[in-house]
């Protein structure tokens, strides 16, 4: 068997152990916003499900990275999954709400950990000539367990309750780890982080030397690679906008365009099958697109999505932005995760992601906030077609740059081309 096609049974491996973690991810959202409402009877307990995990991100964000560049990623994901799969399957037999609570933080914590050592793992993994075709598979699985994550539950609730269905989600995580052990084991980065890394086991101060010079390592280069920061920014901006409306969608569904609960379960069913479709397309023509073009635009008509349902007052105009935005989803995603994958040394990516994602994750609390107090001394209409706008107009400036970058490579390329000849 030749490398090539060694790399691309591992990444059926590695697809695998994703579609059966995120099917079990969806059963596990709702079957605990269940449990917690049955418990509690208060929509604001289950709403403080949804603040945990961007405390959990902005507190593990700040040396995630540091020990994801210095650890074996294979080993840490296996260790993780299990981990995660030990306080899920306790969950359904613990007494008392705050111990709930506290667990879904530690839950919460460990995704957080898990996010940017697959991302390295992914890039230690896939050649560089298989990374987009395999992220346009990855966004295909994402969307498959979209459609049968929530289907699996509603049939686990038929038969059983949401505590079974809690622990199917526990059994889910430990066929992932089982899946992992299949693919090599990736080492830390560099020889350099693996020295760091044994002196990060020393006294507290040490380790503390070790964060303040990863935080300097990812400023400098922030400074010195500031077109892949700026595609990063930006993609993330878009992203921060769609959590602030979707933060508003039930509002927006009920109130402005006053539809049943029926007829938004049937929505999100649309929504799930276009991106599903969105994604299935992508895989067949990836080959054919250049990344920036995927990420450019993807974004914009992504948000285009979000403007058409923004102004909608009817149900069928709304659906129609929902099939929009998550069609086109699959190929933002697929483009962005490419870039990032391509442009960011492997030796560094965890750092790079997590220092960002803490600062992604404050802007998104921030973001939240203020369109949903723009909501409540506005309206809710008002506060979500004035994002969506923002949004639209973040994503013109995203396929602006991605276009001028592209034509620059091809630029540099033709230059090098005449050069040779």
């Amino acid at each position: 068997m030749n490398l090539y096609a060694f790399k691309k049974r591992h990444a059926h491996f590695l697809l695998t152990s994703i579609g059966i973690s995120h099917i079990g991810d969806w059963i596990y959202l709702i079957a605990i916003n269940l449990m917690i409402l049955h418990m509690t009877e208060s929509p604001a307990a289950v709403g403080l499900l949804y603040i945990l995990r961007p405390i959990a991100t902005m507190i593990t964000a700040g040396f995630a990275g540091s020990l994801v560049d210095r650890w074996n990623t294979r080993n840490m994901m296996i260790w993780l999954d299990l981990f995660r799969a030990v306080l899920i399957l306790a969950v359904p037999f613990l007494p008392s709400l705050p111990l709930i609570y506290i667990f879904v933080f530690l839950i919460s914590m460990a995704s957080s950990l898990f996010e940017p050592a697959s991302l390295a793992f992914t890039v230690s993994l896939i050649p560089t000539a298989l990374r987009k075709k395999y992220n346009a598979w990855v966004s295909l699985t994402q969307s498959g367990a979209y459609v049968i994550g929530p289907a699996a539950a509603g049939g686990l609730f038929a038969i059983s309750s949401s505590k079974t269905a809690i622990m199917v989600n526990g059994i889910s995580f430990l066929l992932s780890a089982l899946l992992l052990t299949g693919l090599p084991s990736m080492g830390s980065a560099s020889t350099l982080a693996q020295e760091e890394a044994e002196q990060s086991r020393g006294p507290i101060s040490k380790k503390w030397r070790m964060l303040k010079k990863d935080w300097w390592v990812v400023w400098h280069f922030s400074k010195t690679h500031v077109k892949v920061i700026m595609i990063y920014g930006l993609f993330h901006g878009i992203m921060i906008m769609a959590a602030a409306l979707d933060s508003l969608e039930v509002s927006f569904i009920t109130q402005v365009i006053h539809s049943s609960d029926s007829q938004y379960s049937m929505l999100l069913s649309i929504t799930g099958i276009s991106f599903l479709l969105g994604s299935f397309i992508q895989t067949r023509m990836v080959d054919r697109l250049h990344t920036m073009l995927l990420l450019g635009y993807g974004a914009l008509l992504f948000s285009t999505g979000y403007v058409v349902y923004s102004f909608s007052h009817h149900l069928v105009v709304a659906g129609m932005g929902f099939v929009i935005l998550s069609f086109f989803q699959a190929f933002m995603n697929t483009g962005y995760y490419t870039y990032i994958q391509n442009e960011i040394p492997v030796s560094m990516i965890g750092r790079v992601t997590s220092v960002y994602s803490l600062i992604q994750s404050f802007l998104e609390m921030i973001m939240i906030w203020l369109i949903s107090r723009f909501a409540e001394f506005q309206d809710v209409k008002s506060a979500v077609v004035s994002a969506s706008l923002l949004q639209w107009m973040v994503a013109i400036v995203l396929l602006v740059y991605c276009i001028y970058f592209m034509l620059l490579e091809r630029r540099k390329v033709d230059s090098t081309s005449r050069v040779i000849q």
